[in-house]
C-alpha cells in the first residue's frame, strides 16, 4: 500500500466507520436503508431489466455494514465485500454470522487490486471511498476493469459546494497537529463549539447528525485524505474511466423543477432550458445543497438515460421511488398529499389517479388510455400526461423501466 492507503487503513482500524450496529433486521425495520439497493432501485439501475436474477455484487470499501446489508436484502445474489480495515471487516463478519449470510464473502485489501478476486460483477457499490484515495481515477479504473459489460456502478463522492467549512477546519486541525485519538477528538469538538456563528463549518455541522459519533467526527474533520467534486468534475472522472452517468439516485437535487422551487419562475425556466449537464452544474452552484453526489454509472456502450423526446417514450413504465408515499388521500376539496424525504407534493384527483396507476406494470401509453382521461383527445392526453410524468421524474419521485419490444 502507498502512504495514503496506509494512513487511511490506520484510521479505520482505530475508528471503524460507519458507527457499527448489532442487528441489521432491527435497523432496517426502523427505517435504515442503503441507497441504490437493487432489491428496491432495480428499474433505476437497469431500465431494460436486471441482467440476471442472481446478481454478482461487489461492495468496494464496504466499511462495517454495507456488504452485510446488501447480502441481507439480496439473499438471492452473491455479494463480495472488500475493505482495507480488519476492524470494519470483523463487524461485517459479526453481522454475517448473526444473520446467516451464506451469500457473502469478505476480503481485506486495496480496491485497486480488486482484480485479484478473479470475478466480474453485475453491480458495484463504491460509496464514500474514491474521494479518500490519493488517485481516485486509478481506483475507478480498477473497478471498471471488473464491471460486467452490461453492469452498473453506484458511486458516492462528496459534493464540493457544501464542504468549504470542512476543509477549512481540516486544514486548521492539521496545522495544530491534532491526532486521531480520544484527546484529539475532544479538542476538536471543543474547537468546533467555539467557532463563530458565520463560520462555514457551522452550516455543515448543523445538518450532520452523525457527527455525534467519534467515528464520524474523525472521518469528517481529521481524515488524512479526501477531496470533493462538482458536477462537471464528476462527469469528467466518469468519462475518463470509460463510464457515463446513467442516473442520479435523486433527480430532485439536480433539476430546476424541484431544486429551484424557492427561485422566481423566470430563473427556473432559464436554468431548465440549459442542456442537462449545464443545468445540473448551475443548480449545484445556486443551491449549495448537494453534500454528496450519488450516481449510477454504466459502461459508455450501455448507459442510456431516460429520454422523453425518444419516439417510443410512451412505452416507459413508471414506478414510485422507494421512499415516495401517499400520506393523505384526496377528499372533497382537499388534495391528496405525497411525500419523499422532506418534499411534500399536493395533487388533485385526476393527477392522483394517474400516479396510482404508476405501479411498474403499465406503460405510459396504457395509463393515458385509462377511462379517467376519456374526455380528453388522445393527443392532449399524451401531451399533458407526458409533462406530468416527466416532471415527477425530474423531481425525483419516479423511476422508469422500458417495456419489452
Amino acid at each position: 500500500m502507498d502512504d495514503v492507503s496506509t494512513m487511511v487503513a490506520r484510521q479505520y482500524e482505530a475508528y471503524a466507520y460507519p458507527e457499527p450496529f448489532s442487528d441489521l433486521e432491527a435497523q432496517i425495520a426502523a427505517g435504515y436503508q442503503q441507497f441504490g439497493d437493487p432489491s428496491r432501485y432495480g428499474p433505476l439501475i437497469w431500465p431494460e431489466g436486471r441482467p440476471r436474477q442472481k446478481l454478482r455484487i461487489l461492495c468496494a470499501g464496504c466499511g462495517t455494514v454495507q456488504a452485510a446489508y446488501f447480502a441481507f436484502t439480496n439473499r438471492d445474489c452473491e455479494v463480495v465485500g472488500v475493505d482495507l480495515s480488519s476492524s470494519s471487516l470483523a463487524h461485517e463478519r459479526f453481522l454475517q454470522d448473526k444473520h446467516g449470510l451464506t451469500n457473502l464473502r469478505l476480503f481485506q485489501g486495496d480496491l485497486r487490486e480488486v482484480g485479484q478476486v478473479g470475478q466480474q460483477f453485475d453491480y458495484i457499490v463504491c460509496s464514500g471511498v474514491l474521494h479518500h484515495m490519493a488517485d481516485p481515477d486509478e481506483g475507478l479504473r480498477a473497478l471498471a476493469s471488473v464491471l460486467d459489460p452490461a453492469g452498473a456502478m453506484l458511486l458516492m463522492v462528496y459534493g464540493a459546494t457544501t464542504r468549504t467549512g470542512v476543509y477549512l477546519l481540516q486544514d486548521a486541525l492539521r496545522r495544530l497537529n491534532v491526532p486521531q485519538s480520544p484527546e484529539g477528538v475532544a479538542f476538536g469538538r471543543r474547537l468546533v463549539g467555539q467557532l463563530p456563528s458565520h463560520h462555514y463549518a457551522r452550516w455543515y455541522t448543523s445538518g450532520a447528525e452523525e457527527l455525534k459519533h467519534d467515528t464520524a467526527f474523525v472521518d469528517t474533520f481529521l481524515h488524512p485524505q479526501d477531496r470533493a467534486y462538482t458536477v462537471p468534475q464528476l462527469l469528467e472522472m466518469l468519462e475518463q474511466g470509460g463510464l457515463k452517468l446513467h442516473s442520479w439516485i435523486d433527480n430532485g437535487l439536480y433539476f430546476a423543477d424541484a431544486a429551484l422551487n424557492e427561485f422566481q419562475p423566470d430563473v427556473r425556466e432559464a436554468v431548465a432550458r440549459l442542456p442537462d449537464a449545464e443545468q445540473w452544474a448551475v443548480v449545484e452552484s445556486l443551491t449549495l445543497r448537494i453534500g454528496m453526489h450519488m450516481a449510477i454509472a454504466r459502461p459508455a456502450a450501455v448507459a442510456s438515460r431516460i429520454d422523453f423526446d425518444a419516439p417510443d417514450w410512451d412505452l416507459l413504465r413508471p414506478q414510485w421511488m422507494p421512499d415516495f408515499r401517499c400520506i393523505r388521500a384526496a377528499s372533497g376539496q382537499q388534495p391528496a398529499q405525497f411525500r419523499r424525504g422532506s418534499v411534500t407534493l399536493d395533487l388533485g384527483p385526476t393527477e392522483s389517479a394517474l400516479l396510482a396507476a404508476a405501479d411498474g406494470s403499465r406503460s405510459l401509453r396504457d395509463i393515458f388510455a385509462l377511462p379517467l382521461l376519456a374526455s380528453m383527445p388522445p393527443a392532449e392526453r399524451a401531451a399533458r400526461g407526458g409533462r406530468f410524468f416527466s416532471q415527477l421524474w425530474r423531481m425525483g419521485h419516479l423511476m422508469f423501466s422500458r417495456a419489452p419490444s
